[in-house]
């Protein structure tokens, strides 16, 4: 019960993917994220752009939570959403910038369009939000940002211009964050995704299972992450076990980036290693 008494603000807390199977509602980062905070005792606020999705992730919750509905990529819901979660269930001692989108393409490929609605959401209203929440944690002396990152802004694979720009900006507005505030005791993080098997990624990329299933293989792990093990790291870093944690990114894939790019240029056989081999 890590947050007991404590308020927390989830943004992008509902999921708009496919459920897997057995799964009976669709699981996706942020909605992972807002039950884990309550399972601990938060009261959690929850923001989506879809009120419906927002609202089923507020009755699992199982505790006091709080529906918001708000457009990312609108600076004033992304403000107007901090105030409604404050007056609502008081003053917020962890907020978590979850939402985010992807699509586009490569250079060349991406429009200007669509590059600016990826900055608009998975930048931009990170820094709103955060504008807009830090006065109060200010005040009282204490809170904790939790930005969901990617891999994908640390390296590329040249297909996705604006989601790998974008997350990179993100790593550096945590750092910011942590850096302008620190002093006055509040704390900025990112958590680095890999491949993660939520319900957005269902979405995006299908359920094929020979292209799920080389993805699967390709961190240390051999498997794709849950959403459930993208929240426990969200946790960690907002609770007072991480008091003096600020500014880093904890990556959590399961080994996808410390393998060696060799590896992948000798098939499959040699991504996955045979029992006790």
């Amino acid at each position: 019960m890590r947050f007991a008494g404590r308020t927390a603000l989830v943004v992008g807390g509902g999921t708009d993917g496919p459920a897997a199977p057995g799964e009976t509602l669709p699981m996706g980062n942020g909605r992972a994220i807002a039950l884990r905070l309550a399972a601990e005792g938060a009261s959690v606020a929850v923001t989506d752009v879809s009120a419906e999705r927002a609202e089923e992730t507020v009755a699992a919750l199982g505790g006091p939570g709080l529906a918001i509905e708000a457009d990312a990529a609108d600076p004033e819901a992304c403000r107007d959403a901090v105030d409604r979660a404050v007056a609502g269930l008081g003053p917020l001692d962890v907020v978590v910038c979850n939402v985010g989108i992807g699509g586009g393409g490569p250079i060349g490929r991406q429009t200007v369009e669509q590059y600016d609605l990826a900055m608009d959401v998975n930048v931009r209203s990170h820094w709103v939000t955060a504008e807009r929440a830090l006065p109060g944690m200010v005040e009282r002396g204490r809170g904790a940002f939790v930005f969901v990152g990617s891999v994908a802004g640390s390296w590329s694979n040249g297909f996705a211009l604006s989601y790998e720009t974008s997350k990179a900006a993100q790593l550096a507005l945590a750092r910011h964050i942590a850096v302008r505030f620190g002093s006055r005791g509040v704390r900025a993080n990112t958590v680095v995704l890999g491949l993660i098997a939520s319900a957005m990624s269902r979405r995006e990329q299908g359920t094929d299972g020979g292209t799920l299933g080389w993805r699967a293989a390709l961190p240390a792990l051999a498997r794709q992450g849950s959403p459930e093990e993208a929240a426990a790291a969200v946790a960690f870093l907002a609770s007072d076990d991480a008091a003096y944690v600020t500014g880093t990114e904890l990556v959590v894939d399961g080994g996808l980036t410390c393998r060696s790019p060799d590896s992948l240029f000798r098939g499959r056989d040699a991504v996955v290693a045979p029992p006790g081999g």
